[in-house]
């Protein structure tokens, strides 16, 4: 196990590829997407298995800042038949982006970007622009939920969201991400250093009541172009052993694929002879008529 406190927001602007945007998100401005929170919904109220006991009260759970709510990523949940359940260590709703949202729900990821600073030679994570497919989810920045109390009226409404199913106050609760598994050549990033995580590893992120973290994913610009994944979970390391661990969550990138040298070289030769074409055509163009003034 790997200890690694994660104290300030400083390794963000080390390690991030592009700066934060405005968006609907509370906190997207700092590169916060999610939140870290714990289950108080005893029993089930809605679907196949309600009024069954709720298998993920009392864990940790992963959560999407969804503008006035949350959705709970990769929490426990039941599987089979409300006769014969089976809990599950995850759910359906487990991979970020969001399969509901995705334009192709095979192969759309988060891609990742040319990096800078320590990362510069490889691709990394960092929030994208709104007019990029799952920009939304490229605030990887997780904090408690507790960060959102006295932050103004919007943050209130999604703090106390879903009946204040997920703000439940637990003391010497502290957090830890592990690493469940990794796809070959991916890497994370934290708190400004490098590859801090070998696969079951896990990092201690803070305090339940404090925690701030944000980490980057990221591969050697060398890397194959295609989808690569990291499965995580948050983990209780506190002595508050009332409070489980979450389900288990998945993360999509994807690296983008680079032009051979050749192509390269087709594209800044169309772009040199379209300049010498307009080029040639202002020369060639008829001065323009001078007038004396007033006519």
């Amino acid at each position: 196990m790997r200890h690694l406190h994660v104290i300030s927001f400083a390794a963000l602007a080390v390690l991030c590829v592009n700066g934060a945007h405005a968006s609907d998100g509370l906190r997207w401005n700092e590169g916060i997407g999610f939140y870290v929170g714990v289950d108080g919904l005893s029993t089930l109220s809605s679907g196949s298995f309600t009024g069954l006991a709720n298998p993920n009260a009392g864990r940790l759970t992963f959560l999407f800042d969804h503008g006035n709510h949350f959705h709970g990523i990769g929490a426990y949940s039941y599987t089979g038949t409300a006769a014969a359940p089976v809990v599950a260590n995850t759910n359906a709703n487990n991979r970020i982006p969001e399969l509901s949202a995705r334009q192709d729900a095979t192969t759309s990821a988060i891609p990742l970007q040319a990096g800078t600073g320590e990362l510069a030679g490889h691709w990394a994570s960092g929030p994208l622009p709104a007019t990029v497919d799952g920009f939304e989810y490229s605030h990887l920045g997780m904090a408690s939920i507790h960060s959102l109390a006295g932050l103004g009226a919007a943050a209130d409404i999604l703090y106390s969201s879903s009946g204040a199913r997920w703000n439940t106050v637990a003391d010497d609760v502290v957090v830890g991400l592990k690493l469940e598994s990794i796809s070959a050549g991916l890497k994370v990033a934290l708190d400004g250093q490098l590859d801090v995580f070998g696969a079951g590893d896990v990092v201690t992120l803070g305090s339940l009541a404090s925690l701030g973290a944000w980490p980057v994913l990221y591969a050697d610009g060398s890397a194959a172009a295609g989808i690569y994944t990291a499965r995580f979970s948050l983990v209780n390391l506190g002595s508050n052993t009332a409070v489980g661990n979450s389900g288990s969550f998945f993360v999509d990138v994807s690296v983008p694929a680079v032009p051979e040298p050749a192509t390269w070289g087709l594209v800044l030769a169309g772009l040199a002879m379209a300049g010498l074409m307009a080029s040639r055509r202002c020369l060639a163009a008829p001065a323009p008529e001078t007038r004396p003034h007033g006519r």
